[in-house]
Formats: C-alpha cells, sequence, structure tokens
C-alpha cells in the first residue's frame, strides 16, 4: 500500500509540473540562437489553449502578446535591428511560467541541407579527408558563428521538434558540422563581420523528393509517397520523410537563404530534375512564407568515375539549366574539385566558399565580384572549324597551366572525335581530321572528366554540350 501511495504520489507531482510548464518551444528556439537581422521574425511554440502569451526582446525593450489558439499553437512576429555583436535575450511569459533565452544575436542566418557532401563533416568520414581541415578545426573559434544541426530523422508526418543545440564554432563543435556549410559561413562572417547562423539539415544517399512535402510533389504522381515508416537504410529514398522530420520543424524560422548540395543520388532522374526543383523551391517559399526573394544557391556534382548510373554529365547538364532558368538560383561549377574514385571529395573550401561568393555578389552589396564560371553561349561552323564562344568570359580564358583537353566535336553521323583546341581571346577554336564538317561540340561531358578550362577569376567551365543528342551517352 505504501508503495501505491508512493508512485501516486510522484504521478501527482509530475502532472502537476507538466500543468506549471504549459510552454513549449521548438528546439531550433533556445539560448544561443541567430535572428535574421531587419526582418520580420517568427517565434512559435505550443501551450494551453486561450493561454494569453507576452513575448518581450531587449534589444528594443518591446513586448508583443497573443492567444494560444485551439490547436495549442500559437505565433508571434517580431522586428528584429541591424546586426550586431551585441548579446540579447527574449523572454516569453505564459500564464504559469516564464522563459528567458540568452546569449541571442542578431545577424545572418543560412539553412545548409542536402546529401553526404553537404553532410559530411570537417573531421571527414571513415578513410576520407576534408583537406585542411585540422588546421582550420582548431582556427575555428569563434563566438559569432555559430552552429544548429538538426538530428537526422525521418516521419511519414510533418512534425514539430527536431533535435539540436545551437552552438559557438570552436575546436570542439566545428571538427562535427559540417564542412562545406563551415566554409561558406566562415567567408560570410569574416567578410560581412556581422554573426552568421548556419541551421544544418542534411542525410547521406538523400534523394530531393525526400527533402519535398506531400503537397510539393502533387504534380509527380508518378513519386510514389510511403505509408509505411521506412528503416534507416533506405530512408532518404523515400519521398517526404526528411521534410517531414528535418524541415517542417524549423520552416518559418527566419533565415537569408538556402545552400544546397544535392543530386547524386538523383541522376536517374535527370530529365524532371528541374522541375523537382521548381516545385521544392516554390514549397519552401510557402512554408517559410517569405514576401520576398527566397535564393537557394546550390553546388554542381562534381566529376567522379564510379556513379551508379553514370549519368553524372547529363545530371549536371540538368543543374546548370537551373541556374540559368529558375529565378532565385545560382550554381557553383565544381569541375576541379571532384576525385575520380573519391565520392565524397577532400576538397570542401572550394564549394564552400564558392556558395559564399554567390551570396556576397548577388545578396549583399558586392556586385562587382566576378564569381561567374564562364558558361556556353554558341557555336559556329568556319571551313572545318567549330567557334565556341562563352558568356561571363569578357576578360578571357585560361588554363591555368593544364594542356587544353577534354573536348570532343562530332559531324551528321554523330560519331565524337577528339578535338584539337586552343583559345582564342575568349572563345575556343575546335578541329578534328576525323570531322570534316563538324556541328557539335561537348567538354568534359562523361562521368568523370578533369577541368581545363577557366575564367581569368579562376572559375572552371561546366560540362556542356551543343547537341540534344540523349541517346549518345
Amino acid at each position: 500500500m505504501r508503495k501505491i501511495f508512493f508512485l501516486s504520489l510522484v504521478m501527482f507531482c509530475c502532472g502537476l509540473h507538466a500543468a506549471k510548464a504549459s510552454l513549449v518551444l521548438p528546439r531550433v528556439f533556445t539560448d544561443g540562437m541567430v535572428l535574421q537581422q531587419k526582418s520580420e521574425v517568427k517565434i512559435w511554440g505550443k501551450g494551453s489553449p486561450k493561454e494569453k502569451v507576452i513575448l518581450q526582446t531587449s534589444w528594443n525593450g518591446k513586448s508583443y502578446g497573443t492567444s494560444v489558439g485551439v490547436d495549442s499553437l500559437w505565433k508571434i512576429t517580431v522586428s528584429t535591428p541591424e546586426a550586431s555583436f551585441t548579446k540579447y535575450e527574449v523572454t516569453l511569459v505564459g500564464e504559469r511560467e516564464k522563459i528567458v533565452l540568452k546569449d541571442v544575436l542578431i545577424g545572418e542566418v543560412w539553412l545548409c541541407s542536402g546529401q553526404s557532401n553537404m553532410h559530411m563533416p570537417m573531421k571527414g568520414y571513415f578513410n576520407q579527408p576534408v583537406s585542411g581541415s585540422l588546421a582550420d578545426i582548431v582556427a575555428s573559434e569563434n563566438d559569432y558563428l555559430r552552429f544548429f544541426t538538426v538530428k537526422q530523422n525521418s516521419s511519414l508526418v510533418p512534425l514539430f521538434h527536431c533535435d539540436g543545440v545551437w552552438e559557438n564554432a570552436s575546436m570542439e563543435t566545428t571538427a562535427d558540422f559540417s564542412a562545406t556549410a563551415y566554409y561558406f559561413g566562415r567567408l560570410l562572417q569574416k567578410t560581412l563581420n556581422v554573426p552568421v547562423g548556419l541551421i544544418h539539415a542534411s542525410w547521406g544517399g538523400s534523394k530531393i523528393e525526400a527533402w519535398m512535402s506531400k503537397k510539393a510533389l502533387a504534380d509527380f504522381p508518378e513519386i510514389r509517397i510511403p505509408t509505411e515508416e521506412p528503416n534507416r537504410r533506405v530512408a532518404p529514398l523515400r519521398a517526404t520523410v526528411m521534410y517531414n522530420g528535418m524541415l517542417h520543424p524549423i520552416a518559418g524560422y527566419t533565415i537569408k537563404g538556402v545552400i544546397w548540395y544535392q543530386g547524386e543520388s538523383s541522376q536517374r532522374d535527370y530529365k524532371k530534375y528541374p522541375a523537382l526543383f521548381k516545385a521544392m523551391h516554390q514549397d519552401w517559399i510557402e512554408k517559410w512564407n517569405v514576401q520576398t526573394d527566397f535564393p537557394i544557391y546550390f553546388c554542381q556534382i562534381t566529376p567522379y568515375d564510379h556513379y551508379t548510373f553514370k549519368l553524372a554529365h547529363f545530371m549536371r547538364e540538368a543543374q546548370l539549366k537551373i541556374a540559368q532558368n529558375q529565378p532565385n538560383t545560382a550554381m557553383a561549377v565544381l569541375m576541379d574539385a571532384g576525385e575520380k574514385d573519391i565520392l565524397h571529395c577532400a576538397d570542401k573550401k572550394t564549394p564552400g566558399e564558392r556558395l559564399a561568393y554567390i551570396a556576397l555578389a548577388n545578396l549583399y552589396g558586392f556586385n562587382t565580384l566576378s564569381y561567374r564560371s564562364p558558361e556556353f553561349k554558341s557555336l559556329n561552323q568556319i571551313d572545318e572549324k567549330l567557334i565556341v564562344r562563352f558568356n561571363y568570359a569578357k576578360d578571357g580564358l585560361n588554363t591555368f597551366g593544364r594542356e587544353l583537353n577534354n573536348f570532343k566535336i562530332a559531324g551528321e553521323d554523330r560519331v565524337f572525335y577528339p578535338a584539337k583546341a586552343e583559345i582564342v581571346l575568349n572563345s575556343v577554336e575546335l578541329s578534328s581530321p576525323e570531322v570534316s564538317h563538324p556541328i557539335a561540340v561537348r567538354y568534359a561531358f562523361e562521368n568523370y572528366a578533369e577541368s581545363t578550362l577557366f575564367g581569368i577569376n579562376g572559375q572552371p567551365v561546366s560540362s556542356f554540350r551543343s547537341d540534344d543528342w540523349d541517346d549518345i551517352p
């Protein structure tokens, strides 16, 4: 009887505690968080229906009020000031409790998502290093560069919570954080001289549809929405489950934009990848309720000799088309960052910093920064030669000491032969003794090819083709 009484007392006390602790915040709203500067920032949570909620912000001394809805949810929008290194507090007051969020910074916030090349941490994977990471980890102490890593989780339904914690960059934390995201954020923080917050949500092997909501996939009936929870091994291949488990809990947390490194697992769907990407982009705009530009800057997948479907060159072309045609997107060309026999290339500084160049030029006023790779523009036949011209090459082209190769040309028979290539001002002249009347050109259009052509700014030219002969690999 005494044991039963004791257990009843414990349960009663726990019930009292639960009744008192009625306000619940998503875990992305915690001490040390970074909020987007000069924005209308949304903060939300759960509570008891009809409960009054007051939110106070120390940067302006204002109070904002609302009531919890019948669905137990509440949301408050607050105005944030210009970025600074001042540490603020956000105080949340309910009818039975008070929550104080401390060490809050105002700065620039970015979401970093994708698959394994985004997930790869600074310390590397087993037997797969990140170049130069040890020195960068040791020197990474920075109270104004902060990380929030969303714990990997799949779900059949959209979740309210995700696991994660805000951390300052340091020797203890940086090693386990996304290398691509770290190098992106480090350069932004140094250049802008404001706090930078990086929210990292990625999963190796994930397809693009795993990061899309059910609504976003409405126009793709061929993509099956799972009805049973997939096991961890196949979860990254299943539609909606990464979105539900990892993005929905943070959707609406005000950000400047997204950096995205994904595509290796979606090669077989390269033809519809631009449409999938557009649908994902539009859905995220809706989920974040963004009234202005919502950029997604992404990495082109690197050359690699052992992609399963041998379609990397077609996928890189699909990604290039996204950057050329879809508003508020841009692509970091990585033709010079890949490794023939290693999928998770050791060079993560290059993709991270190239994404930062894009952001600096497009969003932060560095309009004169020459960040773009030259892009194939046109093709002209003159006698037995082809003249290839490029956009974004007004200052010329260069090989930076490499032998200019990986060009192939074909005639009406659609048989491609290696071509002799020569840079002439800001164009390339091609010829081959095997092709007397060339009509088509391909450059590095293979699963793996080494980059040999660059802009004067050091940015590599993407693999490309002038034809549309998908039956010729």
